[in-house]
Parts: C-alpha cells; structure tokens; sequence
C-alpha cells in the first residue's frame, strides 16, 4: 500500500491582537531593513522606475515580434545602451567646451558685476562686496575649496558609474522577470481581496504610468524647445541652459524660474551672439521667451501630457518637493507628486475601511 501523503496539521487562527503585533513588527523590520540600505536604495528605486519606464515597450516588442521576453528584453536594453553611448559622446565634448567657455567669461562677468554694484552703495552696509577683486579672491577660495574636494569628486564619479552599472543589470532582470513577479504577487493575495487589489492597481498605474512617463516627456521636450530658442537667440551656453530648465522641470512651480535666473543673467552680462541688440533688451528678450515657452508648457504640454495624473493642489505638491529634497535630493523632489497621490489613494482606502459598517462587502 502506497504511502499516503501527509499533509501538515492546521493551525489555529491568528487573534486580532496578534495580527496587530505581527503587523507593527513587519512595519519595524521594514524601516530598519530602508535605513540599513539606504546607500543603494536610491539606485535601487532607480533601477524600479527604470523597469516600470521599458516594461510597455518591452511587452510591445513581444507581442508584436513573437519572441521571448528575454530577447525582448535584451532589444530593449541594446537600444537604450546605444542612446546613451550616442548621446554621451556627442553632448559631453559640446557641454565641455560651454563649461570653458562660461569659465573663460567669469572675469568679465564678476567686473561687470563690480561696476553695477559699485552705483549701489547700501551694498556694502550690508556686506555685500562690490569690488570685483574681493569678488575674485571669494571666486579663487571656492574653487581651491573644490580642487581639495577633488579626490573625492573623483570617488564619487566611479561610485556613479558603479551604480549606473547596478542599475542597469537590476533593471534588466526586473523586467525580464515582471510578469512572473507579478503573477506570484498575484497569487499571493487571498481570493477575497483580489478584486479591491486590482482596482488599487489600476488606480496606481492610472498614477504612475501618467506622470512618469509624461514627466520624462516633458522634460526632453522643454529641455529640447529651451535649447533651440536659446540658440537661435544668440545665448551662450544654450545647451547647458536648455539641460538645466528640463531637469528643473521636476521642480514644480518654482523650477521654471530657477533655470531662467542664469540665462537672464548671461544675456544681460554676455549679450547676444545672433542679435544686435542692447544687454538689457536682450536679457528681457531671454526673460520673455521663458516666459513664452512657461506658457506653452502650462497651456499645450502638461494638459495633454500629464493631464490629472495626480490631481493634487500646487501648493501641496510644491511642499512635498521641499519634503522630498530634504528627503531623497533630487529624486525625491521627481518623485514627491506621485508619492504624495499614491499617499491619498492608499489613505483614502484605509478611512474607508475603517468606517466600513461590519457585515459589508
């Protein structure tokens, strides 16, 4: 007689108070686990985000093609290494020489400066300089401060290029594996939960899927459109600017004007390169076409790119960033709008299961 499988004795069912404790435990764990990997898990939500980013274009490819994941994937992944290898090389020779460039100019700016500051003479009562050689001597003392820094300057670019390697396999077995993760994460669920974590899913991704994408978007197109202006404009360093307004752009609100402040500045010390013109007309001129493209974004772009992706009032998405930033740096700031959605859909589940009369559903 063939021995009967055994199976493993049932357990009595979990109390609510030990479900609660079991509960705040994992929740501790959870945080002491973040805090002991918070050097990587900055590229680890990278690489996360990075998957999420190529996962449609990853199941197109595989829908379309009617190959594998794994050569999708890998498709995918040539194509992206190439962009960037491209890009590098044809943007950072031209980022370069625009560093020199505005590095070569500094001392015409800084005596400009000078003789601006010197028709102000409440300056100096509130210690503000106007002499360009105090200027210079303050100049000459940051950049010996920052060729000390040098060293490790050096071990934080190939800590950089380190996690940029992290991130790029990580990413890449993320996304060769999404759709067995996310059927086991599936499956994990009890059948009686499914159908409110499916709508939970759909809503997340209604967030996600909008905002990031659409933020990447818009900040290629406003850095792109940005760049181009300044250029046909005459503004040194276009290429350096129009970068810094599409990273701005996850600035909400403020970034705009952030990255406008160093192109007014440039026009009116520098002048035009294409138009004959004043410095002071032409830093308006600059100050305009910010001001014209600000619009472009807010009327044409975010409304047909990121549309009610989060749907969250300025001023709370503004706060969050600030929160973020003191958080996280930069990613926080990028990440503080759909976080702070996430947060209310999340909240908004819990309150209504907290007054969820007993018996319902």
């Amino acid at each position: 007689m063939a021995d009967e499988i055994q199976t493993p004795p049932r357990t009595g069912v979990w109390s609510v108070d030990t479900r609660r404790w079991v509960i705040l435990g994992l929740s501790v764990a959870g945080v002491w686990i973040a805090y002991s990997i918070r050097e990587t898990l900055t590229p680890l939500i990278i690489a996360l985000l990075l998957t999420y980013l190529l996962n449609p274009l990853v199941c197109w490819i595989q829908r379309r093609a009617r190959v594998s994941r794994l050569l999708s994937a890998a498709v995918v992944y040539l194509a992206l290494i190439a962009i960037l290898a491209t890009g590098i090389a044809i943007l950072a020779p031209i980022l370069f020489r625009q560093v020199v460039s505005f590095a070569t100019g500094l001392d015409k700016i800084l005596l400009q400066i000078s003789t601006a500051a010197k028709a102000l003479p409440w300056l100096d009562a509130l210690g503000v300089p106007s002499d360009s050689a105090v200027l210079a001597d303050q100049l000459r003392a940051e950049l010996a401060s920052f060729a000390s820094a040098a060293p490790r300057l050096l071990a934080g670019v190939a800590s950089g290029a380190f996690s940029l390697v992290f991130i790029l396999v990580l990413s890449f077995y993320l996304l060769k594996d999404a759709e067995r993760i996310e059927q086991n994460l599936e499956r994990a669920i009890p059948a009686e939960y499914r159908d409110e974590a499916h709508r939970i899913k759909t809503e997340l991704n209604d967030i996600w899927s909008s905002f990031l994408r659409g933020q990447v978007l818009l900040a290629i197109i406003i850095g792109t459109v940005t760049t181009i202006v300044l250029w046909i404009l005459g503004v040194r360093n276009a290429l350096l600017l129009g970068l810094l307004a599409g990273l701005l752009e996850v600035v909400p609100n403020i970034g705009p004007i952030i990255a406008m402040v160093p192109a007014a500045l440039i026009a009116f010390f520098q002048g035009s390169l294409n138009l004959p013109v004043e410095n002071t007309t032409f830093a308006i001129i600059v100050i305009v076409a910010y001001f014209l493209i600000q619009q472009l974004e807010n009327h044409l772009l975010v409304p047909n790119i990121l549309g009610s992706s989060v749907n969250l009032p300025a001023v709370v998405i503004l706060f969050g960033a600030f929160a973020g930033a003191s958080l996280a740096g930069v990613l926080g700031i990028f990440l503080a709008a759909p976080m702070l959605a996430t947060a209310r859909l999340f909240g908004g589940f819990v309150f209504r299961k907290l007054l969820e009369p007993r018996g319902a559903g």
